[in-house]
C-alpha cells in the first residue's frame, strides 16, 4: 500500500503489552508492527514490555510511531497491569488494546475508531468475534510483508490447511474504548495474572456499570492470530481455571459491591 493510500486512524493510541519469551512471539510482534506501519497512518503505539531484559529494540524498526516502555519484571506476566499503565500514558479520547499477535480487518478497525470518536451509540467496541489461527508458511509470509491482502480472501471462504478457527467469539484481543469510561470503571483488574479472564471481567463489569459495549456480527469482522507456542498455550489454558472463576464472580456480585470495587480500581487513574 502506497503512502498516500494508508488508512488514517485519526491519532489513535494503541496499547500493546508484550513479553518476548520465544522467537515465535518476537517474530509475531514484528509482524504486527510492520502490518500497522504499511496499513495505517496517524497513530501511536505504546509497546509496554515486561521481562528480565528487553527483547524488543526500537532501533530494529526505527518507527517514530512506537513508544517502547520497558519494565523490569520477570515474574508472572500481568497483561492487566500493563494495559492500565498504557491507559495512563495515553491522552486521547479513544484507546485501543491490541494483542501482540493479532491482525484486524482494516475496514472494521478504522470504522470503529470513527464510531467511538464521533458517534453517540457506543463507549467500547470489540468488533472482532471469530479468531482464525495462521501457521507455517502463511504466517511467515505475512510477518515479512505485513500485507493484510494475504488474509482477506479467507474471510468468507473455506480455510486452507494452515488456517483454522481458534475461537468462534472472543471478548478481547483487540478492544477499543473511550478512555474516560475505561478509567471510570477501573480498567483491567490487576489480580488477573497469567492467561485469561481479564477481558471477560472487564466486559462484565463495564456493561453492568453502564458502558455501551458492542461487537460487529459480520463474517468479515474476524481476527487473524499469528500462531505461537502451541504446547505452552495448552498448558496456560489448562491452568486458567482460577481466572475464569474470578471473572464469573463479577457477574454474580451485587451491584453496590461491584460499584465499590470499580471505585477502588479507578483510584489508580486518579
Amino acid at each position: 500500500m502506497s503512502e498516500n493510500r494508508l488508512l488514517s486512524l485519526g491519532g489513535l493510541e494503541l496499547i500493546v503489552t508484550y513479553r518476548g519469551a520465544t522467537q515465535e512471539r518476537r517474530d509475531n510482534l514484528r509482524g504486527v508492527l510492520r502490518h500497522l506501519s504499511v496499513t495505517y497512518t496517524d497513530y501511536t503505539v505504546y509497546l509496554i514490555e515486561a521481562d528480565a531484559t528487553p527483547t524488543f529494540h526500537w532501533s530494529g524498526l526505527g518507527d517514530e510511531k512506537i513508544r517502547h516502555v520497558f519494565i523490569h519484571d520477570d515474574g508472572p506476566f500481568s497483561r492487566a497491569r500493563l494495559c492500565n499503565l498504557g491507559a495512563r500514558l495515553c491522552t486521547g479520547k479513544v484507546i485501543c488494546f491490541h494483542d501482540a499477535d493479532m491482525i484486524a480487518n482494516p475496514y472494521y478497525l478504522t470504522r470503529c475508531v470513527t464510531a467511538l470518536e464521533n458517534g453517540m451509540s457506543s463507549d467500547a467496541l470489540c468488533p472482532f468475534l471469530r479468531v482464525i489461527n495462521v501457521a507455517n508458511a502463511r504466517r511467515k509470509e505475512f510477518i515479512t510483508s505485513g500485507n493484510y491482502a494475504l488474509f482477506e480472501p479467507y474471510l468468507e471462504t473455506d480455510l486452507p490447511d494452515e488456517m483454522e478457527v481458534l475461537y468462534q467469539n472472543t471478548a478481547g484481543a483487540i478492544v477499543l474504548f473511550k478512555r474516560a469510561d475505561y478509567m471510570r470503571v477501573g480498567g483491567y483488574d490487576p489480580r488477573f495474572v497469567g492467561w485469561g479472564g481479564e477481558d471477560d471481567d472487564l466486559l462484565t463489569r463495564a456493561t453492568r456499570l453502564g458502558v455501551r459495549w458492542h461487537s460487529v456480527p459480520d463474517q468479515r469482522a474476524a481476527l487473524f492470530h499469528l500462531h505461537h507456542d502451541a504446547a505452552s498455550r495448552r498448558d496456560a489454558i489448562a491452568g486458567a481455571e482460577r481466572n475464569r472463576e474470578a471473572a464469573a464472580e463479577t457477574r454474580a456480585m451485587p451491584l453496590p459491591e461491584l460499584e465499590a470495587r470499580a471505585a477502588q480500581l479507578a483510584q489508580y487513574f486518579a
